[in-house]
Formats: structure tokens, sequence, C-alpha cells
């Protein structure tokens, strides 16, 4: 059962990298980009603790 978990995940990261290198043309990462990855990431740890507390 192991296994094939394993195996399913490597093929949803196969298949998230493929589309990743074919979504076209990469644009370079602004402050203001990182700034918002940042901020979403503070909100899902947020979001995370919130649901952990019932």
């Amino acid at each position: 059962m192991r296994q094939d978990q394993k195996r399913q995940t490597a093929e949803c990261l196969e298949t998230m990298l493929l589309e990743g290198l074919n979504s076209g043309n990469p644009t370079e990462m602004t402050p203001d980009d990182w700034e918002d990855i940042r901020q979403a990431v503070q909100e899902r740890i947020a979001k995370h603790k919130g649901s952990n507390q019932n």
C-alpha cells in the first residue's frame, strides 16, 4: 500500500513539474511577489493553528 502511495505521489509531482515547465516563459520574481508568498504562507499557518485549537 505504501509503495502505491509513493508511486502516486511521484506521478503527481512529475505531472506538476511538467506543467510548470510547459507553462510558458519564466519571469523574474519581484520583491512584491515574495511578499505575496510570505503573506499567503502566514495566512495558511494562522488558519491551520486556528483549526487545531478546536
